[in-house]
């Protein structure tokens, strides 16, 4: 079994910052809240224009990605998870959000892409998912697809937008990479990036951009990445990671960017582990309260 693909997702908790909320996920499906606004023709003609990638079912059931709404206890998950993240997400005018863990091989592109798909459920949203794990990119792995160029040349300027995205269906785009980059922090961090995805932005307009991220604890990549973000999800797994590591990747996020939910993947939620959640949405409560 691939780290980054695990075969089921156990219950998720969330500790978002404003509002703060810790929270299991039941299996009910109620209260979505369907994001509305009208595209204009030229975002539409975008989206139309990308060239469509071809669905393997086989692939993406292999590695737990489901697109359709079904009765999937995967996808009930996912489409809860989408619904407790829409007030956050509404509230804060968030449209980049970043899905990172502690530590590897914690699940972080089984839940970004899931997520992505549920997101993408909504027939009015445009969403984009982007694989910015550059050491070990796995999107497209699970996907069942090959990336039409590596991202590096998208990041370092060469190529625009349009020759790395593929169309999932009618209103999600992927920007899948197959080639590892050894020099990834600093091609994050570098201002070609920045100017080729805010380039990439304004063509595209996306509702909601979700990046897979690497993890946040032993190098510098995602702090490099946190400027193009307003926001990061916190995958946890409940078998592998610890009170501690949790504790160590929240104080390197703090005061850089917004800490909108912390996801339990994979297992029972151990006593200590709840407490260093109930401690951030304490300290995120308040912070609210002095608003």
């Amino acid at each position: 079994m691939n780290s980054e693909t695990p075969q089921h997702a156990q219950r998720t908790v969330s500790a978002s910052q404003t509002p703060a909320k810790v929270a299991r996920l039941r299996l009910d499906r109620g209260n979505r809240v369907e994001e509305s606004g009208p595209e204009s023709a030229r975002e539409s003609q975008s989206w139309r224009e990308l060239r469509a990638l071809p669905r393997d079912a086989d692939t993406m059931r292999r590695h737990r990605l489901f697109v359709d709404n079904s009765d999937d206890d995967i996808t009930r998950r996912f489409d809860l998870l989408r619904t407790l993240l829409s007030d956050t997400i509404e509230e804060h005018g968030i449209t980049r959000l970043g899905v990172t863990a502690p530590t590897a091989g914690s699940g972080t592109s089984f839940v970004a892409a899931n997520l992505a798909l549920a997101m993408a459920r909504r027939p009015s949203a445009r969403v984009l998912l982007a694989d910015m794990n550059l050491r070990r990119p796995a999107l497209a792995r699970m996907f069942g697809a090959t990336a039409p160029t590596p991202v590096a040349d998208l990041l370092t300027g060469q190529n625009a937008a349009d020759q790395h995205l593929r169309l999932f269906g009618s209103n999600l785009a992927l920007l899948l990479n197959s080639q590892t980059v050894g020099s990834s922090a600093e091609m994050l961090h570098d201002p070609a990036a920045a100017e080729a995805l805010r380039e990439m932005r304004q063509r595209f307009d996306a509702t909601l951009e979700i990046y897979d991220l690497p993890p946040v604890l032993g190098r510098d990549d995602v702090l490099s990445f946190l400027p193009q973000l307003d926001g990061v999800l916190m995958v946890v797994d409940g078998t592998r990671n610890t009170a501690a590591q949790l504790r160590a990747a929240e104080e390197l996020l703090t005061g850089r960017t917004r800490l909108v939910a912390v996801v339990l993947n994979r297992g029972e939620i151990r006593r200590s582990l709840y407490e260093i959640i109930q401690s951030i949405r304490s300290r995120f409560q308040r912070g609210r309260n002095k608003e």
